[in-house]
């Protein structure tokens, strides 16, 4: 229906518009000469698309983009579409098509082509995308009434922002100097734009963008961030993040010497300085580092990656006493979705936004982690450990003399709350190669100055409990552990919520089979429960473990934490105080437990018990919780060399001779028990 043949000069002309689509065939009858033949053939018509509708009408504000898209019925995919200031190619129904009008405007198809090349039909509908209206401010009054989520925000004079400013968009210019007071936020629906002057976030301030669904943003402009971190000794070190795009790594903190700049190298697990700086203009401030220099600059412009994190140590002049270093960003700021390739393994990398990190978003949104973040924290201390570890259960601290663990990495409370902050670093255990991902929607706009955390202070409402247990040398250094109990936790490793110890010089951890962790969740709290605990220790010495503190169940002190000690065979309830002990060197899997009900001792005194060590030209020797009565030493022929007497006490010194040799040591408790133990002077 709606073709016809006709015929002209020796030739069959077929026409017309077809009324519906398929494969037809035809046979004309040609007549005369010797007969009659049929002329024949096929005529496909392909179906067009017989409706399109366009959609997406939004609100949205200045600099942003929102998305719209145009259903299509029928005709055969993909299909060119045009429509009002607009065409898109290869497009497939249904999909979105970004938009960023400058203006509010009215969007409507004009045609709806397919594979094909049939015209559709039917094109309706319309989208309105409205732009917000604006307030203006000179620095001291806002035009329009202060600024809102659904009203952008234009500052053309010089501001201080002393309040929390919440707008669609931001845009600065006119040469305006706008800096935002430590402690307040800047939330913005939309784009940050800066056509001139500065912008500036100090310390303890964020930039918030949020957003709404179908929008993204495109910030212009540089801002920037100051950011402090803890307080730090010179040759101490950080893993810093940048939170924009187009900070120099060198630039950061150029009086760094230049090999103290590092990456972290996932395939051999050693950091690595060889960062790529071609440095020229190096001064050289003091004999003491004058083959390395500072402050020169950086020709290739080495940046921070986004979403990765390097380790910088203070500047070659940094206080010998506990300083803060102020840290200074300048780029665009970091918005949107941040993706991070990540090699299968530990992974060095950071918080990449102008505001905080939520930790249980962050960990529920990348499965291809272990689960906990590792966070760098040593001070010019070879024996202290060099990570802390935090996972949706607990953080557990680590520790050396005159460290900064009074202030902290996320705020304190629920761990729903927790955030990592602006500038920090840390490490991921990357089960698979695989990108990392952040995203706006694990943002959050706390100002707490956290870089290493205070202690937690409560737990969920499905939890039971937590206790932290640390142990600590005689000189101050300490390695922390913690225990949780709640419904999500298992005897086996959880994802998320256990957090495995990475810590090889000195550490104090539970164990699940043979592994140990410095933060372990277990299942709902029963008293009858056995933590099974491991500690190293390089140096054979007096050591102390003991409760820094708890939450939930243990809060209180009702209930009883007691630490096992299978070599005296003694149990100490730590909610009464640490428990003292001495020990040789090395790693121990099987002396400690953590039990919950009294148990009955049974204080054998073996050589077990007495625990001898070197110091200076003598000996200590450590009878544990047995109080000595006297000591002999013999050589090995069994010569009298040494006699201690009324000794009244469970530690004491002895000579025990000059010569290179073999020794019994014979201890005498006051109840008359006795033990000998060899050594070797």
């Amino acid at each position: 229906a709606g073709v016809s043949a006709t015929w002209a000069t020796n030739t069959i002309t077929i026409s017309g518009t077809p009324t519906a689509s398929g494969t037809f065939t035809y046979s004309i009858p040609l007549t005369g000469g010797c007969g009659t033949v049929n002329a024949t053939g096929t005529i496909m018509v392909r179906p067009a698309s017989t409706a399109a509708i366009i959609s997406g009408s939004a609100a949205i504000c200045s600099g942003s983009s929102t998305n719209l898209q145009v259903a299509v019925t029928g005709g055969t995919a993909p299909y060119t579409v045009v429509y009002t200031s607009g065409t898109v190619s290869s497009y497939t129904s249904g999909t979105n098509i970004s938009v960023s009008p400058t203006s509010t405007t009215t969007f409507t198809l004009t045609s709806v082509t397919d594979a094909n090349g049939c015209v559709g039909t039917g094109n309706s509908g319309s989208a309105v995308v409205t732009l917000t209206s604006t307030s203006s401010s000179d620095g001291i009054t806002w035009s329009n009434g202060v600024p809102s989520g659904t009203k952008d925000a234009l500052i053309t004079g010089n501001a201080i922002i002393g309040a929390d400013l919440t707008a669609c968009s931001l845009t600065i210019n006119n040469s305006a100097v706008v800096s935002v007071t430590a402690g307040f936020n800047v939330s913005l629906n939309g784009a940050l734009t800066i056509s001139s002057g500065s912008f500036t976030l100090n310390n303890t301030s964020n930039l918030m963008q949020n957003i709404p669904a179908g929008t993204s943003y495109a910030n212009s402009g540089n801002i920037i961030v100051k950011r402090n971190s803890s307080a730090l000794k010179r040759l101490d070190y950080t893993l810093w993040s940048s939170p924009v795009t187009g900070q120099g790594l060198y630039a950061f903190s150029p009086f760094t010497l230049p090999t103290r700049f590092y990456v972290y190298n996932s395939t051999t697990n050693l950091y690595s300085n060889s960062v790529g700086f071609n440095l020229t203009g190096l001064q050289y401030p003091s004999p003491l580092v004058a083959p390395n220099g500072v402050n020169g600059t950086d020709s290739n412009n080495i940046q921070f990656g986004n979403g990765k994190s390097y380790l910088i140590r203070v500047p070659w002049d940094h206080p010998t006493a506990a300083t803060v270093y102020n840290g200074t960003f300048t780029g665009v700021p970091n918005n949107g979705t941040i993706s991070f390739a990540m090699a299968t393994g530990f992974n060095a990398v950071g918080n990449p936004y102008p505001s905080r990190l939520n930790v249980t978003d962050f960990i529920n949104g990348n499965t291809a982690i272990s689960g906990p973040l590792y966070l760098w924290r040593k001070t010019n201390d070879n024996v202290a450990t060099s990570y802390a570890t935090l996972t949706k259960t607990a953080y557990v601290a680590n520790g050396s003399v005159g460290g900064d663990t009074g202030t902290g990495y996320f705020n304190t409370g629920n761990e729903a709350n927790w955030v990592l902050n602006i500038g920090q670093g840390f490490i991921v255990n990357a089960t698979t190669t695989s990108n990392l991902t952040f995203t706006n929607s694990m943002r959050r706009s706390s100002v707490a100055n956290q870089f290493f955390r205070a202690p937690q202070a409560t737990v969920t409402v499905a939890d039971s409990g937590l206790y932290w247990l640390n142990l600590n040398t005689a000189a101050g250094n300490y390695s922390q552990m913690a225990v949780g109990y709640s419904s999500e936790g298992t005897l086996a490793e959880d994802r998320g919520i256990d957090g495995k110890n990475i810590n090889n010089e000195f550490y104090l951890t539970s164990l699940i089979g043979t592994d140990a962790y410095s933060i372990q969740g277990r299942p709902d709290f029963q008293d009858t429960d056995i933590v099974p605990l491991s500690y190293k220790i390089a140096t054979t010495g007096n050591y102390t473990i003991g409760i820094d503190h708890t939450a939930g169940h243990f809060n209180g002190s009702t209930q009883a934490i007691y630490l096992k000690d299978n070599v005296t065979t003694t149990i100490t309830n730590l909610n009464t105080g640490v428990y003292a002990f001495t020990s040789d060197a090395g790693t121990f899997n099987n002396r400690f437990e953590i039990v919950y009900q009294s148990q009955l001792s049974n204080p054998g005194f073996t050589t077990n018990t007495v625990i001898i060590y070197k110091q200076n030209n003598g000996f200590v020797v450590n009878s544990g919780n047995f109080v000595m009565s006297s000591i002999k030493v013999f050589d090995i022929r069994g010569r009298l060399i040494e006699t201690k007497s009324n000794i009244n006490a469970n530690q004491t010194t002895i000579n025990g001779g000059f010569a290179n040799e073999v020794l019994l040591v014979q201890i005498i408790t006051e109840e008359g028990i006795v033990v000998i133990k060899k050594v070797l002077r």
